[in-house]
């Protein structure tokens, strides 16, 4: 961290601060697995000290302690709570009243299954890909088009016509669209910290219109049973999906980009048209990155309000985290999708809105997360146990007379009855391994 501050060098992508990542230190190669409970306990006061320290040329850092399994993210999550409890953590100021507030809203949302994601290209921006516009002027420099046919090129109204432009310049000499993305794209292979933030939430279904696989990685890291990636890669037991609405890199001849390929969308796919309908009418949808001017998604959403008809009581279908002011926007969307503001003020130009926000985002989305913990380092036998109260203590020790019954003198009896696979799935989410 001293050598960065001194450096000079800025923060990667943008960034209001750079991130350092740590893991739970020892607790690996390192022979502390057994004390992982005391590590955790003893860290977090230290990078919290850490990052509220400035360095040389006024350099600060944000920090964050990477979790490889459940149960070392679920302990960690119930220190922080516990230490905010009892005064020694308080959140940023940055984190208002009323940001706290609407994330306890989706938070509650998300303990009770209601809550789904909608993911835009926002969301992989910080992990250094480009937005809208910078993915067509690439593909356009790509495809041999001057600084003056690119600056023509973004005078065009339609960016459906701009990408259609693109894919003909690219087609004369020889490459599709997709492979050109697939090219552009290539090299942004790590996921950045929203994506980490958002594949920790309580969520079993995913969309998004992104081609790159980062949400994907993340998200897979949490979940051991696997997800469904559609159309393509569905998991037989899979019990998380995602949808890739527009095409993934995986499959470059599906990229969805320009305005043919938007308008022949449903015909090619219908089904998946049906599931985002389906979703949006039987969760709240949390739109974080999405600018929800997709010309698919008006489509989609239109459907969704014929069939609500005109209820007097307004059905949110969902909310949108947003960086910058928008207004009109507000206005346009606030019967449908109300939106979340990052931006306090709104002297960011309209698009670009200011790094604070983008951090904003991430503090809002780590408190979301923080109340939508859960208890995977329950069953982890003594590893956490200098972080467990006294009544979680009790309800583990109860719990592990369950686990007993499954391998006891009875276990092929009870391992049959209907209810274990239920008994057994609960068990393995509070951090006991069948295996």
């Amino acid at each position: 961290a001293r050598a960065i501050a001194e450096s000079g060098a800025p923060p990667l992508f943008g960034r209001a601060r750079s991130l350092l990542a740590l893991p739970v230190v020892g607790t690996g190669l390192g022979g502390g697995a057994a004390r992982a409970g005391e590590i955790v306990r003893d860290l977090l006061p230290m990078l919290e000290t850490f990052a509220a320290r400035t360095f040389a040329h006024g350099r600060q850092f944000d920090v964050a302690l990477v979790c490889w399994d459940a149960a070392s993210h679920a302990a960690a999550q119930a220190e922080r709570a516990a230490a905010e409890k009892a005064g020694r953590y308080a959140w940023p100021d940055e984190l208002t009243p009323d940001l706290r507030a609407r994330a306890d809203a989706l938070a509650a949302r998300g303990r009770h299954g209601d809550l789904a994601l909608f993911l835009g290209a926002g969301v992989s921006m910080p992990a250094g890909l480009p937005r809208w516009g910078e993915l067509i002027d690439r593909l356009a420099a790509r495809a041999g088009m001057t600084a003056e046919d690119r600056d023509e090129l973004a005078g065009v109204r339609s960016a459906l016509d701009q990408a259609t432009i693109v894919a003909r310049w690219l087609d004369r000499g020889g490459e599709s669209i997709g492979s050109a993305v697939n090219a552009v794209m290539r090299g942004h292979d790590r996921y950045a910290l929203t994506h980490a933030l958002l594949a920790a939430l309580p969520v079993r279904e995913v969309i998004t219109t992104n081609y790159d696989r980062l949400f994907d990685e993340a998200w897979a890291h949490s979940d051991r049973d696997g997800i469904s990636v559609l159309p393509d890669g569905i998991r037989p037991n899979g019990r998380r999906w995602l949808l890739k609405m527009h095409g993934c890199l995986s499959r470059p001849e599906r990229v969805v980009l320009t305005r043919a390929s938007y308008i022949r969308y449903d015909e090619g796919l219908p089904a998946l048209a049906g599931l985002v309908q389906g979703l949006l009418l039987t969760r709240h949808i949390l739109f974080v990155g999405f600018s929800l001017s997709d010309d698919n998604f008006h489509r989609l959403v239109d459907g969704v309000r014929r069939l609500r008809g005109d209820a007097t009581e307004p059905a949110h279908l969902g909310t949108a985290l947003w960086l910058g002011k928008d207004r009109l926007g507000e206005v346009l969307w606030e019967r449908d999708v109300p939106r979340v503001c990052m931006e306090e003020h709104s002297e960011a130009a309209p698009g670009f809105p200011s790094a604070d926000a983008a951090r904003r985002l991430e503090l809002f989305l780590d408190y979301l997360v923080s109340r939508t913990r859960d208890a995977a380092h329950l069953l982890e036998g003594a590893r956490f146990d200098p972080l467990l109260s006294s009544g979680e203590r009790a309800l583990r020790d109860v719990l592990l007379q369950l686990v007993e019954l499954g391998r006891g003198p009875l276990a092929a009896e009870v391992r049959d009855t209907v209810a274990w696979h239920r008994i057994e799935r609960l068990l393995r989410g509070l951090g006991f391994d069948a295996e």
